[in-house]
């Protein structure tokens, strides 16, 4: 009986790491050329809008989010390789919102939308 529960254990906690880990890995750095050939590879995704979130900008990077199916993708472009007009605050905290504006990575990261 105990070996059972053992096994349920383990296959709980085996599980549970897994579903907790994004099928989309976090890397530090993007360049813009990597980013715009990310965008334009899934450009023709059926439930992809074809932008990116801007969540701000912090003293060395860009960062930007975006949602493909059930997927999240993360960039960050240093801040000498990318120039934006409109620069915020990359808030981090729980509260914080997801992000301020929408970009065209396609088309030199100009504003679309606001968020």
């Amino acid at each position: 009986m105990s070996g059972k529960i053992m096994i349920i254990c383990l296959l709980l906690v085996l599980t549970g790491s897994a579903a907790a880990q994004s099928t989309s890995p976090r890397r530090t750095d993007h360049t813009v050329a990597a980013v715009k050939k990310w965008a334009e590879e899934n450009k023709n995704h059926s439930t992809w809008q074809g932008w990116l979130l801007y969540q701000g900008s912090d003293s060395l990077r860009h960062h930007f989010i975006s949602r493909i199916m059930d997927g999240w993708a993360w960039f960050t472009i240093r801040r000498e390789e990318l120039k934006l007009t409109d620069e915020r605050v990359h808030k981090t905290g729980s509260s914080a919102p997801l992000g301020y504006y929408y970009v065209d990575a396609i088309n030199g990261f100009v504003k679309v939308k606001d968020y």
